[in-house]
């Protein structure tokens, strides 16, 4: 059994719903990460533990992007405490520790870890774009350019396919980090 797994995957392989709360129990050998999801194990998640449980929790056509993509493909970036996913449109699972955006286009999708994370350009610019301060924007389209995940061109062409909304702060990094 996977550690992450929902309570819909448990039933199926034959663990009632009965003996699934009392594991998750308190006192239990489980512990239930989020609403139908949880961590067959007594230790406290990782990190990891908690990108799956997000993945789980928000269906199969979901995508992690930003800080958690970017360090899950090797930019130095901090992570914040909630975990920004990619949904289609039709998503509508939400929970607190979760930036859900809904988005009508995919990312390109690169798989890591068992985790379907955005490509980095994506995810870089979906991060700077939720940033208020200029420094952390260039921080970020930085750190990505540094670690080789993207060129200054890549991130250019994200920013003009995607929505306009939050990137003045972005353009304006681009323009004075790689003017053309």
């Amino acid at each position: 059994m996977a550690p992450i797994t929902t309570t819909a995957d448990l039933r199926r392989s034959g663990v009632s719903s009965r003996q699934a709360v009392r594991r998750c129990a308190p006192l239990g050998p489980w512990q239930r990460l989020l609403p139908g999801v949880v961590l067959t194990s007594p230790s406290p998640p990782t990190r990891l533990d908690r990108l799956r449980a997000v993945l789980a929790f928000t269906g199969p056509t979901s995508v992690i992007t930003g800080a958690d993509a970017l360090v899950r493909q090797g930019a130095a970036v901090p992570l914040p405490r909630h975990v920004h996913v990619l949904g289609g449109s039709n998503t509508r699972r939400a929970h607190p520790g979760i930036l859900l955006e809904r988005t009508s286009r995919p990312p390109d999708v690169v798989q890591r870890h068992g985790l379907r994370l955005a490509g980095a350009a994506r995810a870089a610019v979906d991060m700077a774009r939720r940033e208020l301060n200029p420094r952390t924007v260039v921080a970020v389209l930085d750190a990505v350019v540094e670690a080789r995940l993207c060129s200054p061109a890549d991130l250019r062409e994200e920013v003009e396919a995607g929505c306009r909304r939050g990137t003045a702060l972005v353009r304006q990094a681009l323009a004075h980090l790689y003017p053309t």
